[in-house]
Order: C-alpha cells, then structure tokens, then sequence
C-alpha cells in the first residue's frame, strides 16, 4: 500500500466547493439500503443486489416522449493505439447530493456538480496516469473502465494497470492506493469495485494471455489486502483435478473477470461471474471441466472462501465466459419463496440458481438459436451434450473445433448472448431485461503448445486464444447482424417478449414508472414500454453507446445520464458498415423533461 500526497494527480477546483454541504460517510448501512436512497446511484448497480432498478416516478410512459438534453459533459478521449487502438465508455456514473462522479476509459474520475444540470460544474479531475503505450498493447479489450465504488468519504477506484486508489469525495485528492495486478504480465481491472462492509472486492482480467485469475478484497483503512481468492485452484486444492494435462495448465488457465459482482447480507455470500479457460479455443491444451471458469462462485464475504459453485459451460472451447451480471432475485416458485442467484449467460440461456447452495432451479434458452447443446439437464442444470467420460467435450458435432479440423460453427456467438452488458430487473413484474446479440461465430481452432516451449511464460503481445479466423465462405446458420431485448420472467426463466433490434444494446436501466432505458452502437439511447417492449422514445447522439444509462435526483427534477463515445469495433464495423461515420469522442449526456 502507498500513501499518496494530497493533491498528486488531482486538478482541484476549489473554489467550485465553497458553500457545499458536505455528504455523509458512505456506509455499510448505507450501502445496504441504497433503494431507499432513491435520488441517489451509490453502487455500480445501485443497489447491492445488482437490480439497476430506479424507483424515481417523474418520468413515465406518458411523458418519456418530452425528454430532452439538458447538459453534456466532455471527457478524455479514450483512443488506446497498438492492438486495441478503439477504446470504450462502459461506465456507469455515481450520483450523491447533486455531484456526479464520472470515469472514462483511461481511468480519470471527474466530480461535477449538477444541482442545476443545466449549468453543469467541474469540481474536480483525478486522473491515475497509467502507461498508455502498455494500455494500447496488451490491455485487453480496448481502454475500459465500468465504474466506481464508495466508502466512507472516498471515491474507491480500480486503474487498468491493476492499481486501486481512495479518492477524497471533496477534493480529488488520493489518500492511498495499493497495486493488485501485474501489468508486466498483461493482468489489468476494468471492473467498478464491489464495496461491503470495510472492504472492496475486485478481479483482475487477461486470460487472452494465459493469466491465473483472482478476486481480491482490500481492506478500506489500510489500503492492504485482506483476501485472495484463485478462479483456478492450485495443485492439491479441490478443484484442480479437473485440469488432467500434465503440463500445469491451470497455472495460465484465464478464469478473467470482468464485471461486478452482487452481495447478498443475509447469506453473508458475494457472487461473481468468472470468465473462460485459457486458450479460449484449444479444448485439447486444457483437457477437463477446468474449474472454476465459465462459473458462478460463492464467496464469503469477509474471508473469499468459496462456498459453492455452478459451471455453465464445462471444458467451454466457444469462448462463453460468464462474466455478466448476476442479480439476486426472490420470486415465488411452487408456492415457495426461493432465493436466487441468476444469470443471462453468454451460451444463450437464463439460469435461475439458489444463493444458499448452488443447487440449480432453472435454466431456459433465450437467444433464438443455439446449436452447442440440445438443452439442458432439468436436474442438474449440465449441458445435455455433455459426456461426463470425455475430458475432451464433443459437444453437438461441428461446433466445437479441433485441431487440424475445419472450421467450428456455433450458436450463439462468441459474444452471447448477454457478455458484460448489465441486464436489469422491474421489482413491480419480476422480469429481467436483457440486452443481447443475436448470431453466431466460427473459428478454425490452433495448437498453442509453444506455451510449453516458453516455460509457462506469455510474453507482452502474446496472444493466447488458440484460434484464427475461419476461412470466407465459411457456412453460417445466421450472421451476428442484429441485436435483441428480451423480458425473461425470473419465475420460470421464460422469455416473456422479445424485440428484435437492428443493433445490440450496451446495458439497460429498469424504472418503476414501466420504462427499460438502453442504448446501442449507433448511438440510440430508446426508451421502452417495460410491458410490451414497444419503443416510446429515442434520441441519437451521434457517437456509439457503449455504457448502460442510469438516473438520478438534483433540484427535485430526474435526470438520466448516460456516457457517449468509443469508436466501434472493427468487428461492429464489418457487420454494420455505416458505423464507420461514428468516430471517437467521450461525452457524457444529461437528459431531463
């Protein structure tokens, strides 16, 4: 832990903070009942439960149509070079009081005062000066940041470069940071902290090459780290059994995460999803289920012990790793309560599974094609393809790839499903919104055993994915051209409606009014009817959303803000051509009646 002198790295405005009333600590408790801070977004999510639900009423379906920009705010530009030369706003702001904190995709954070959104002030910039020509490089996938934390009178921040910094709420200063990750190796946070009690809880990324990934917890006053748990199990730990190579695979073996995890106080439990084994497409390098990736785990809260888990996709040679969003959620089933855990996977079906044990309840496909698997076990929630005496999975023939084969091809597509894009559940209806890509992928799957010939070591631009692009022509059930937005009921797991869209939204935000806010890479933020799904609203900024919306209180007026910019990926660009008019920028918009 290093503590930092008051003002390093911060452009402080201080005279824009004479008059203000000073917050109140952000606590537990606080963090805790965040839903009743309704004009307040404290939490990634909002609420710990991850429901990016917002029970604010001002705007309805009768009067969405009247919504209009209020502000805009300019942010760093967020152009990486190297590799990843695209960079993305995927962000969600933190609201308290009247100030918005904001990041953007190099990991500054900005205070802005908006009591009067139409007069939108900065206070202050915190910006962690992280290696932009390392960032371009080896951070994988472009420069991201998705969000911020709070504790106490900080703003608790993750760098890309695996740094983690208390930022004062009041003037930008850092008060310490402490580095979790080994950007030497590739290893880089783009996760927004999960914050409980005392600590706050993060995961590194980079399986793209060959690292071992983690969870930690840093304890908020000292900086230092308070617990460490692996994704992937060390020799002799339960777990590691299922890597039966010989050549220590699991040491390099991916297990990334990418995206918040929830917190559930009664089971004193958190719950993340982990990402896919690495290489991502070379089955035959890892063979075995390779635990704990393309999972849901368990943890204890104040030890990350893990109390139980549930893979998705065993021995995944398709990439589907399961790092989305995993809201909690209690519906009646049967006549009975039951407590879940559930999860829009990326291998294209809803699961329903109970957060006191990891027994599963349901499972539902909600993409509308998927050819990996006939289905899924009614009780025990495994892939019907899957052969328990195979270390190797066949899966459905023609879908997984294999050495010196021909081109895999399956669905859905290597993207979902539902990637990292947060889902958003209507407390009212007990339906969860899903933001989802409709497609499929192919891929020619490669040898990557030189890993052994560079003794375990991935080096700096490395790649470690075990695939190259399928040859033209290649036969594809259905291209990944369009987008969709589905209701799912968290009841059964069953799509309730689905629209499709030209284009797949970037998160999604649920109000109490019956409205679902998302936005797309055209740059469309639309508001939907939550009932019928029929769009009531929208408004193109002309740059591409990459973030989800969110909405707040200031002045006794709501507003929602979301952040604009991010060049599209060459992959967007090859499917929708047109998207390549859409070209950097970084703004956040403020929208209100």
């Amino acid at each position: 832990m290093k503590r930092t002198g008051l003002g390093i790295g911060a452009g402080l405005v201080a005279g824009l903070l004479a008059g203000t009333a000073l917050a109140a600590d952000v606590t537990h408790e606080r963090l805790l009942n965040a839903d009743k801070e309704t004009g307040n977004w404290i939490t990634v999510h909002r609420t710990l439960d991850g429901h990016r639900y917002s029970p604010l009423n001002q705007i309805t379906k009768d009067n969405v149509k009247n919504l209009r920009p209020q502000t805009t705010y300019m942010l760093s530009s967020v152009t990486g070079g190297g590799r990843y030369e695209f960079g993305q706003l995927e962000g969600t702001p933190l609201a308290e009081d009247g100030f918005l904190y904001l990041t953007d995709g190099w990991g500054a954070v900005y205070k802005v005062d908006v009591r009067d959104p139409t007069k939108m002030k900065p206070v202050w910039k915190f910006d962690p000066a992280i290696d932009r020509a390392w960032a371009g490089d080896v951070a994988c996938c472009g420069i991201n940041n998705r969000g911020m934390g709070m504790w106490g009178k900080y703003i608790i921040h993750n760098a890309l470069d695996g740094r983690m910094f208390a930022v004062d709420k009041e003037t930008g200063a850092p008060a310490w940071e402490v580095t979790l990750a080994d950007p030497a190796v590739a290893e880089t946070i783009t996760v927004a902290p999960l914050v409980t009690k005392n600590q706050a809880v993060t995961g590194i990324a980079g399986a793209e090459y060959g690292i071992r990934g983690f969870i930690t917890a840093v304890d908020l006053t000292t900086g230092k780290q308070k617990w460490k748990f692996y994704t992937i199990p060390a020799k002799g730990e339960p777990g590691n059994e299922t890597w039966t190579d010989n050549y220590n695979a699991w040491d390099r073996g991916g297990g990334s995460i990418w995206s918040t995890g929830t917190y559930d106080p009664k089971t004193d439990m958190q719950y993340w999803g982990t990402g896919n084994p690495a290489p991502q497409f070379d089955a035959e390098f890892r063979p075995g289920d390779n635990l704990y990736t393309d999972s849901v785990v368990a943890l204890d809260n104040d030890t990350g012990k893990l109390k139980w888990y549930f893979q998705y996709t065993p021995n995944d040679p398709y990439d589907y790793d399961e790092i989305g969003h995993h809201p909690l959620v209690d519906v009646t089933i049967g006549g009975q309560t039951r407590t879940l855990v559930t999860h829009a996977a990326r291998n294209g079906f809803m699961y329903g599974i109970d957060r006191t044990n990891g027994a599963f309840v349901y499972g539902e496909g909600y993409v509308s094609l998927i050819t990996w698997t006939k289905g899924l076990d009614p009780k025990t929630g495994r892939p019907m393809s899957y052969d328990p005496r195979q270390q190797v999975q066949p899966y459905e023939p023609g879908t997984p790839g294999r050495r010196g084969g021909p081109a895999a091809v399956y669905c859905p597509a290597l993207t979902g499903g539902v990637n990292w894009q947060p889902t958003a559940y209507n407390e009212k209806n007990f339906h969860l919104y899903t933001p989802q890509a409709e497609g499929c992928s192919s891929a020619v799957t490669v040898a990557q055993a030189d890993f052994i010939d560079k003794g375990g070591t991935v080096k700096r631009r490395d790649r470690w994915v075990g695939k190259t692009d399928a040859p033209a022509g290649t036969q594809m059930p259905i291209m990944v051209t369009k987008g969709s937005i589905a209701m799912s009921d968290m009841r059964t797991g069953k799509v309730s409606k689905k629209l499709n869209l030209d284009y797949r939204m970037n998160g999604v935000l649920a109000t109490t009014t019956g409205l679902v806010f998302g936005g797309n890479a055209a740059g469309e933020l639309v508001a939907y009817d939550a009932d019928t799904l029929d769009p009531l609203w929208m408004f193109n900024m002309g740059a591409s959303i990459k973030a989800p919306p969110m909405t707040f209180l200031s002045g006794g007026k709501q507003y929602v803000a979301v952040y604009a910019g991010g060049k599209p990926t060459p992959a967007e660009i090859n499917i929708r051509p047109e998207l390549k008019h859409y070209y950097q920028s970084s703004m956040l918009y403020v929208f209100g009646l």
